[in-house]
């Protein structure tokens, strides 16, 4: 298992809520529905309830020669002569942990579902999904389905920050992060009422854009009413290469620019509240 790397940033008690781990491969054509209980099959000790969800679209990060940086819009049209297979689910008995399996996806939840839940932490969710990678992989092959060859990668953070009960939205994300939000009080309109934020960055290696990292801070409420405010954090990009290494590889290159790049939005007041620690 790869172990946590010493320079990266850690939080004791992280508002982190729910992370996910896929990958995204060309579609399995000759897999339909009845293999997917075949799958759900080699998983059914450790995730023995199922759930059935419409599948997700296919989906690519792209670059232009003539706008370097910005993403280019994507519609795909497709004739269906049949029901799509669906996507389904694979959860454990406590509901924190599931899979998700579809033609051209495989994706490791974790989620945050009592307030006792502990994030079991990257290095295990890593190791989780490799080994389910495998199986699933094995499965394919058995039933001579095709090949798994992946062609996109994404994890995602999802971070539930609370508010206290007297605090304005815009007061709680002067609080949460950088002193960038005093550049947003006027001398004659005074503070936002509202306040929300979403950014991309590109990710790059040496031959050029890899991917990108995806960043939105949004108002909210949880069932009980408390308010909050959203953070979610998503690396979507080519895996270094087409197997499981290179999905891996993609995988820790994005959790690492994740980490990063939350701790240096937020505040040293609120890496306090998260006990950092590293």
């Amino acid at each position: 298992m790869i172990t946590r790397s010493p320079d990266l940033p850690d939080f004791g008690a992280s508002p982190v809520t729910e992370v996910v781990l896929g990958v995204q491969f060309g579609t399995l054509d000759r897999l339909l529905s009845p293999h997917l209980g075949l799958v759900w099959a080699e998983f059914r000790d450790r995730f023995p309830e199922i759930e059935e969800h419409p599948p997700l679209d296919f989906t690519f990060e792209t670059f232009s020669d003539k706008a370097p940086g910005l993403p280019m819009p994507r519609v795909q049209f497709e004739l269906l002569t049949a029901p799509p297979t669906p996507r389904v689910f694979f959860i454990n008995t406590a509901k924190t942990e599931l899979l998700q399996v579809q033609r051209d996806r495989f994706l490791h939840n974790w989620r945050k579902v009592g307030d006792g839940d502990a994030y079991p932490r990257f290095e295990r969710m890593l190791a989780t999904f490799e080994t389910g990678f495998r199986q699933f992989e094995a499965v394919v092959g058995r039933e001579n389905l095709g090949s798994v060859v992946p062609n996109q990668c994404e994890i995602s953070y999802f971070n539930q920050i609370a508010m206290h009960s007297d605090q304005s939205l815009f007061e709680a994300f002067a609080r949460i992060f950088r002193p960038f939000t005093s550049a947003l009080i006027l001398d004659d309109l005074g503070t936002p009422e509202d306040a929300r934020f979403s950014v991309q960055y590109v990710i790059r290696e040496n031959t050029g854009p890899l991917g990108r990292l995806y960043v939105s801070a949004l108002p909210a409420r949880k069932l009980d009413g408390t308010k909050i405010v959203h953070l979610t954090l998503v690396a979507r990009g080519k895996p270094l290469s087409a197997d499981l290494a290179g999905v891996s590889g993609f995988l820790n290159l994005g959790r690492r620019h994740i980490v990063r790049t939350f701790t240096e939005l937020t505040t040293d007041e609120m890496h306090r509240v998260w006990e950092r620690n590293q």
